[in-house]
């Protein structure tokens, strides 16, 4: 029993921490996620139109996924607004329903999105309009007030890379926010 109410006091205590720093002003980071293959809604084209897709986000955000001839295209938008911005454009083989959107959050509010995404090498006759597939990075994506100073990837094979992706967006948002 000691070990438990232990447990409770250090849980306790940790809260308490968490509520003090909000209170002085701190920014509060937390993520939330948008699973492509369950949260989306997809739009049967017809005369010769490609399918799209739209997949629901946070903070109003939605992901909108579409093809062109030889690629698929990913956009984070606010409906209604004239939010768009570009996330990625991959080979039209990549498959969304494999992908997970996080969504960065500063005090509750989204400020970015990280995506796992694939990397290409140079465009070749066999592979004209992407290039060959080389490896995967996770995509730190700033979005609206942010799309300037929030950006970068990180190789997915580096050790803890989700957890470097989050600093390299937390860390981008403090340097915008103090401006």
């Amino acid at each position: 029993m000691k070990v438990n109410i232990a447990v409770l006091l250090v849980c306790l205590g940790l809260i308490f921490v968490g509520d003090a720093a909000a209170q002085k002003g701190g920014t509060r980071f937390t993520s939330g996620y948008t699973n492509l293959n369950k949260s989306c809604k997809v739009f049967r084209g017809n005369d010769g139109q490609d399918d799209a897709a739209l997949c629901t986000g946070l903070g109003g955000y939605k992901i909108r996924i579409y093809s062109s001839a030889a690629a698929t295209h990913m956009v984070a938008e606010k409906p209604k607004t004239d939010i768009s911005i570009p996330v990625a454009t991959v080979a039209i083989s990549f498959n969304e329903n494999k992908t997970t959107v996080e969504w960065r959050m500063a005090n509750g509010k989204p400020f970015a999105i990280i995506i796992r995404l694939p990397k290409y090498g140079d465009p070749t006759d066999a592979d004209p309009y992407i290039g060959k597939k080389i490896g995967e990075a996770l995509v730190v994506i700033g979005l609206d007030g942010f799309t300037e100073t929030v950006s970068g990837s990180i190789d997915a094979k580096t050790p803890n890379a989700n957890v470097k992706a989050r600093e390299l967006a937390d860390n981008a948002y403090k340097v915008a926010a103090a401006k």
